[in-house]
């Protein structure tokens, strides 16, 4: 591999002080219905399982975050509003407040991109799997100005 395999922005990740405002917010200024806020029981560690995971900075976590997603015509804002505690989303907030952490682009073949950005300097701070896809953050912001974000829809591939 000597690129990326797609340059097709799926996603950008705004973290935000008070989602329901910022929500709010959104949908008044593009004439959108309120679409509903994913809020995570905060008192509920979940337990990681091989197809349901998180991990950050070299350990399992639960890396919680209460999330709202704005269909935005071919692309989606994932509005999020972290917990907290350690998660890259609450690092970014603590580091920086609100703002837009991450772009996130869609690819096959997950693991030889983790392999290939790590090559070119860019090492993965972050991944997940939530059983359909996984994703993953990689230390990008000194380069390319935000968190650099991949996600694989389906069946892994190894």
């Amino acid at each position: 591999m000597n690129h990326m395999e797609n340059n097709h922005l799926l996603k950008m990740g705004i973290v935000v002080h008070d989602i329901e405002a910022a929500a709010r917010h959104y949908c008044e200024l593009f004439g959108m219905e309120m679409p509903p806020i994913s809020i995570p029981d905060p008192h509920a560690a979940p337990e990681p399982t091989e197809d349901s995971y998180t991990w950050q900075r070299g350990e399992l976590r639960p890396t919680r975050t209460k999330m709202c997603v704005l269909k935005m015509g071919p692309m989606v804002l994932e509005l999020l509003e972290p917990y907290d505690e350690p998660s890259p989303w609450n690092e970014y907030k603590q580091s920086r407040g609100q703002g837009v952490h991450f772009v996130m682009f869609t690819v096959n073949g997950f693991n030889q991109h983790i392999d290939f950005l790590e090559g070119k300097g860019y090492p993965l701070n972050h991944k997940g799997e939530y059983g359909a896809g996984r994703y993953g953050y990689f230390d990008s912001e000194d380069k390319l100005g935000v968190t650099l974000g991949l996600q694989e829809l389906g069946p892994k591939q190894d």
